[in-house]
């Protein structure tokens, strides 16, 4: 026996068939981003770059390490496409085979990016370079300090806080008392930094708190509980600047560190062309220059007109690598001879 379908319900079947490539073809194109959970990103950057070239970004904002378990418990199965993580992170994906070489014909841009800023062969690119010196409280510290060796003023006993050895922006106090205690450049001291840790034991009088606690320790830092902070970088410290908290970020003589704010492509990772097209607009000079303003950090396309309300100075940039291999000795060492009480 046949059935015979009204008129009216073939038609609608036949516009549901015709229909449904059009609702596939309108599916938006998306890649996974592992990173920092940096104010900026989610509402500022990655919008622009969503409409600019008309994939979703979906994000995941935490710390580097977390990051890197992540990367390592999916590595059969990658679900991230790429990862922002600090260098010295990095340097351990790429020892895991977890990243893949950025390729220059799929980043045209990479070209223009600073020779310094391509570590390892182009392994991963950084984005931007955020400064990192000396943090000081504007209504109990003028004029601004021009020289790590006033950190060490007794004025400032109990006035002091670190940031610990277990985070990243802990390696320019190290230097700083490197250079002090040898008179070599800031850029020489990595590799001196065994040098640095007897002086760094005679900033402890200063030292009121030594902080695993970022947030908390900025608290005490913009209440005047203490004048100076080594050393949030100047994503967190001209951040607040501008929200018009009482602090600033002083450039000593000797120098200031840029951290570093990297980024790569995961190794297998789903949509790799959408990844390498996203790392090749971090890099553009106009992206570049809403980065600067956004992250208050230094560009690292070196066609980019550096934005006029943000005057950074030159920039430290270390061998992340060196600082990867000697880091767990040194934080053994700090906690040891400058964290214990």
């Amino acid at each position: 026996m046949r059935i015979r379908l009204p008129r009216r319900a073939l038609l609608q079947g036949a516009a549901g068939l015709l229909a449904a490539p059009a609702i596939l073809r309108a599916q938006t194109p998306e890649i996974f981003v592992g990173g920092p959970a940096s104010p900026g990103l989610t509402d500022i950057l990655f919008p622009a770059i969503e409409r600019k070239h008309g994939f979703k970004i979906l994000f995941e904002g935490t710390n580097s390490l977390i990051n890197l378990e992540k990367m390592r418990s999916n590595r059969a199965r990658p679900t991230m496409t790429v990862t922002m993580m600090d260098d010295p992170v990095l340097i351990l994906a790429e020892r895991e085979n977890l990243i893949t070489t950025l390729k220059g014909a799929a980043i045209p841009n990479l070209a223009d990016v600073q020779a310094d800023a391509k570590p390892r062969d182009s392994m991963w690119v950084n984005w931007c370079f955020p400064a990192a010196s000396i943090s000081y409280n504007t209504r109990s510290v003028r004029p601004a300090p021009t020289s790590y060796a006033e950190v060490w003023d007794r004025k400032y006993r109990d006035k002091v806080i670190l940031i610990s050895m277990r985070i990243t922006q802990a390696v320019v106090p190290l230097l700083a008392a490197t250079q002090l205690a040898t008179g070599k450049p800031l850029s020489e001291c990595l590799r001196l930094a065994d040098e640095g840790f007897a002086k760094l034991r005679e900033l402890r009088p200063n030292i009121l708190q030594i902080t695993t606690n970022p947030p908390q320790a900025q608290q005490l830092h913009e209440s005047g509980e203490v004048d100076l902070y080594l050393s949030p970088d100047s994503r967190t410290t001209l951040f607040r600047k501008s929200q018009r908290a009482p602090v600033d970020l002083a450039y000593p003589r000797e120098g200031t560190v840029a951290m570093p704010a990297g980024v790569a492509l995961v190794r297998d990772g789903p949509n790799a062309e959408l990844g390498m097209k996203f790392i090749d607009e971090l890099l553009n000079p106009e992206t570049q220059a809403l980065v600067a303003r956004t992250f208050f950090s230094k560009p690292t396309n070196t066609k980019t007109t550096m934005p006029a309300e943000l005057s950074l100075p030159d920039l430290v940039v270390l061998d992340w690598e060196y600082f990867a291999d000697h880091r767990n000795g040194w934080i053994e060492r700090f906690e040891r001879e400058i964290a214990a009480r």
